[in-house]
Formats: C-alpha cells, structure tokens, sequence
C-alpha cells in the first residue's frame, strides 16, 4: 500500500473513531444522538413545578392529575403523595435509548398503537401541552417502549413510567385516613354496640374511666392504628353500608377532638368514616380489632 493511501486510510479511520465517539459517549439528557430533536427533547421542562396537569388515558382508564394549592388532586380526590412522587421520578429520571421500530405494523405489538395505547398529557403553567404515547414494558427493567402522536418511530426509554400510568384510580388516591400526633392524646373515647367505655391518660399510664390500670400493649396498638390509618380502598356509591357499629373519638387535654371514626359492615371489608372527610374507606376487620378493641381487653381483666 501507497504511503497516500496508508495516510488516507489512516484519516478515514480517524473520523470513524471521532464519529462513534460523539454518539455514544457525550453528555445530555435524552440519551441517543440519533433520536430527533423534538423526541430527544420531550422531557425538557418538564417538572412538578412547570406543570399544572397531568393527563393518563387508556383503554378504560381516564386520570388527570392536577396541582392544587394544598397539592395534587386526581379525578377531583386528593392524591396519594408517594403515587406521584413515584411518577415524577419516573418522569425526571427518563432517558431516551435507542430507536427500536420505524414501521407502524409493530405498534400494537408493542402497546403504542393509537387504539390501545397510554396517551400522557402534560399540560404546562404557559397553556402548552407535550403528548406522549407510552407502550408496554422494553426488553429489561426498567424500560418501556414510547413515540410522538405524529411519529411512528418507536424508542426505548429507560423508566419505570410504564409502572404509573397503568394505574387506576385507586392506586393514585390517597387512602389515608387520619393521621394523629398520639403524645397529644389524653382521652380514648370508645362507643360499641353493647355499651361504651374511656381510658384516659395520667402521666404515662392510662386507666380505664372508672377502673383499674388499662394493658398498655392494647393501648400502645389503639394509638399505633391513629398515628397513621391508612385504608386498602374505598367504598363506592353503590355499595350498601350498614349501620355504624363502633366509634373512637381521640382527645387531648382541653378536651379538643383530634379524631372521630366511624366504623360499620359493609360489602367485604369494614367501612371506615373521618369526621372531616366525604370519603368512605375499606378497612380490613383485624385492622378493626387493634383500633377499637371489646373494654375487656383495654382492661386487661380488671
């Protein structure tokens, strides 16, 4: 070989080398240089704090998330802060791979066809909105495969974004019931069907009102349930509900309610009521016991 030719082989070689370079090891969000810009780009601006809503449609499936003043509602309910932060994480944390499909007849195969699709909507403070399809789970975890409404070109995204669009209502809302600072309670107010009872609290040992000292691991697992009672579901308007058969009311000194539950048999699970709250929550029955046990065991066989 001619030293020109070496020279220029030489050349050619170097600019292959520089080339592959720049595509697989630069820097940027958005990951595959030969993604096209407004795909590589989507997440761009994208934040809690730059969006107003969030919309999720699928098959069966409408959630609009929305950041209110007092945080995110979905639906209209107040959202479970953990779902959403779950979600904004998977949204922060995207990063494009590589193009996986260009021609449409694999769409529905990988769940981004425009009939069966999770379509997310983010809707900016400015009024501008960003579309993107998002299909079934890549090759490995966590991935998932997505593309432009008016793109049939498919890529990989490097998520766990598959994992909260496919929830359903229930999932994003919060099922919290109430949550009691428990060092401020004084007095237990129970009320069951066969009659009703109260311990109170003096110094560190509670009593039952009116007789001895209460067992206090009874006690400790009342105020356990209070500290933060969260619900497995929720009842809906067409469920049937029984009658309330046992309440708890939480007081601290001066006497102030700090909770009020309501609790009575419904379809499954026992239902559970907040004085506060419109929503009607599931509660499983031995969650029922712990929160508001028969007087003989508070009272420990006194």
């Amino acid at each position: 070989m001619s030293e020109k030719a070496l020279k220029a082989l030489l050349v050619t070689l170097g600019v292959v080398v520089v080339l592959w370079l720049a595509v697989t090891l630069l820097p940027g969000r958005g990951g595959s240089a030969g993604a096209p810009g407004k795909m590589a780009a989507f997440f761009e601006g994208i934040s809690p704090d730059a969006v107003t809503a969030v919309t999720i449609e699928g098959p069966g499936t409408h959630i609009e998330l929305r950041r209110e003043a007092t945080g995110w509602s979905v639906n209209g309910y107040a959202a479970d802060s953990s779902a959403v932060a779950r979600f904004w994480t998977s949204v922060d944390s995207a990063d494009l791979g590589d193009l996986v499909a260009r021609n449409p007849a694999n769409h529905a195969r990988m769940g981004v066809a425009a009939d069966s699709t999770h379509k997310v909507t983010f809707t900016l403070a400015g009024g501008d909105t960003r579309v993107l399809l998002v299909g079934k789970s890549g090759p490995r975890y966590p991935t998932v495969y997505v593309r432009l409404p008016d793109d049939d070109n498919v890529y990989l995204l490097d998520s766990d974004l598959r994992a909260s669009v496919a929830k359903v209502l229930p999932d994003w809302r919060d099922k919290r019931i109430v949550a009691v600072d428990t060092a401020r309670v004084r007095r237990l107010s129970i009320w069951l069907p066969g009659g009703g009872y109260e311990v109170v609290r003096s110094d560190s040992v509670w009593n039952v009102a009116g007789g001895g000292e209460a067992d206090a691991s009874t006690v400790r697992s009342m105020l356990g349930e209070l500290r933060d009672l969260r619900g497995t579901g929720f009842v809906e308007v067409t469920d049937t509900l029984g009658p309330a058969g046992r309440r708890i009311v939480a007081l601290n000194e001066a006497g102030d309610t700090l909770a009020r539950l309501e609790l009575g048999k419904g379809k499954g699970d026992v239902w559970v009521r907040t004085r506060g709250k419109d929503t009607v929550f599931r509660l499983p029955g031995w969650r029922v016991e712990r929160l508001v046990p028969e007087k003989k065991k508070v009272a420990g066989g006194s």
